[in-house]
């Protein structure tokens, strides 16, 4: 009798992690999809939609490969403070703290060159969080 409990509450946690890991990958693939949709549907030179849609892959942990290419080609067309920061983010989401470190910093000073008086203790606390 033990034993049948044991096997029964086993299947059922297998089950259910099985359901779970299911649906996470299914979340990350339809963020990918609808990621790539709206690349795919904007314009070729639009840096901010590039910058956007690769944050919000990384905010969502899937299509990494997708974010990175998005966010150098946005970089590429122009150079913001916004789409700095999030090749920081992609950078911090790698494990690649130095480099995350030198595109926060970036990111930094393009916004201070727009506004010496710009808060800018978001990226500081991104660059603290790195160490």
């Amino acid at each position: 009798m033990k034993n049948t409990i044991k096997t029964i509450a086993f299947v059922v946690a297998a089950v259910l992690f099985m359901n779970t890991s299911s649906f996470a990958s299914g979340a990350k693939e339809k963020a990918v999809e609808k990621a790539v949709s709206v690349v795919e549907n904007g314009a070729p030179d639009d840096w901010m939609l590039l910058a956007e849609q690769a944050d919000y892959l990384i905010k969502k942990n899937a299509g990494i490969a997708n974010a990175k290419g998005w966010i150098q080609a946005s970089l590429s067309i122009k150079e913001a403070p916004y789409n700095l920061e999030v090749m920081g983010d992609y950078y911090s989401k790698c494990n690649l703290n130095k480099q995350a470190m030198e595109y926060y910093i970036k990111s930094m000073d393009a916004m201070k060159v727009e506004n010496a008086n710009v808060n800018t203790s978001h990226i500081q606390d991104k660059i603290a969080a790195l160490r």
